[in-house]
């Protein structure tokens, strides 16, 4: 009997490990969503052309129509979280949105808290200034103060430059701060290329490129250090769409 007894414990403990290892190996892209069947993506919103609001106070922009186009690929419903681009990370290690998509740039230190997908955008950081108040050069901008967004790779760049042109910075939305060049009570914004483009084509009476191309960076979307299987899919259809004619009309839609 107590043989018996041994070899049921054994089997079931057996079973229970067979069951244990059978939802390991069953883990999906699915379970990884912290909403069953919606993708939440945080998105900082005052970065036109990548994303901001129309008229109707919807989200537009190229990271918008990249997020809706990662959404229809999974077959989920999209739901685009505003937020400060600053708590963008902290937001997706906690797992209140499952990815963020807002113009990121690799860096050593976020990649401690987040996970990267595969690029799917080129750019550079830039320097853009006002018409009316002679700033034609970095050199120009001794002495001035010089804005970049809170927690962006901009920052990074305007710190860096700091010393060498003398000037100071200051932290901050982008469309506040470009308020602030055109009244003269900022000299200089540095933020990406297409940003700043977009505010120079909007309004070339007062917004003028300084410097192009400070830095070359491949933008990517973020994910939580646990969505592996997640990001293995996003990956697979970034893949598959920066090779299609669909990707090519997309850039074209927001950069011209």
């Amino acid at each position: 009997m107590k043989k018996m007894i041994a070899l049921i414990l054994a089997l079931c403990m057996i079973l229970a490990l067979t069951a244990c290892g059978g939802s390991g190996g069953s883990k999906t892209w699915e379970s990884q969503l912290g909403t069953k069947g919606k993708l939440r993506v945080g998105m900082a919103t005052d970065y036109p052309p990548y994303e901001t609001y129309d008229a109707a106070g919807n989200v537009i922009g190229f990271d918008a129509d990249i997020a809706a186009y990662i959404a229809e690929k999974l077959g989920v419903t999209l739901e685009i979280v505003p937020m400060e681009f600053d708590t963008i990370i902290s937001a997706v290690a906690a797992g209140t949105v499952d990815m963020g998509i807002s113009c990121f740039s690799y860096t050593d230190e976020r990649a401690k808290s987040v996970l990267f997908t595969k690029t799917y955008m080129t750019s550079a950081q830039c320097c853009f200034g006002s018409t009316q108040y002679g700033i034609d050069t970095m050199e120009d901008l001794a002495g001035g103060l010089v804005g970049a967004g809170n927690g962006t790779t901009g920052m990074e760049v305007a710190e860096a430059l700091k010393d060498q042109y003398g000037y100071t910075t200051q932290a901050g939305e982008i469309a506040i701060m470009s308020e602030s060049v055109k009244a003269g009570a900022m000299q200089a914004v540095i933020t990406e290329q297409c940003v700043a483009e977009s505010f120079i084509n909007t309004d070339p009476a007062n917004y003028k490129m300084i410097q192009a191309d400070l830095s070359v960076e491949e933008i990517k979307a973020i994910t939580n250090l646990k969505n592996d299987m997640l990001l293995e899919k996003v990956n697979e259809i970034i893949e598959a769409f920066t090779s299609s004619s669909e990707y090519d009309a997309m850039v074209i839609k927001w950069f011209g």
